[in-house]
């Protein structure tokens, strides 16, 4: 297995952003991420969201987010576990990297 490292972070500010859509904050928060790692490109991309259907009708977030970013060719995954939604996606991406998937 191969060591993993989180290397960058990004993150939208905290609060209520009714002028902007799913895919808008989405992209923020991943250019945000991007430039702190100070990558380019990455191999996957793992979302975790657990209600964009019930909210947003929108249940294929992570090839949304990918192509609204443009990175077309890029393996996406939306996924959901309740409240752990963002650490399970979090342990996909490790696991993926530590084998040498990503």
């Amino acid at each position: 297995m191969r060591d993993v490292a989180i290397i960058g972070i990004g993150q939208t500010k905290v609060g209520e952003h009714w002028e902007k859509g799913l895919r808008h904050l989405a992209l923020e928060a991943l250019q945000a991420a991007m430039a702190d790692a100070g990558v380019g490109r990455v191999d996957a991309l793992y979302v975790g969201n657990m209600l964009s259907g019930e909210l947003a009708g929108q249940e294929h977030l992570g090839a949304l987010i990918a192509d609204f970013a443009g990175m077309r060719g890029v393996e996406a995954v939306k996924v959901e576990a309740a409240c752990g939604s963002g650490a399970a996606a979090l342990r996909l991406g490790y696991v993926a990297i530590a084998g040498g998937m990503a």
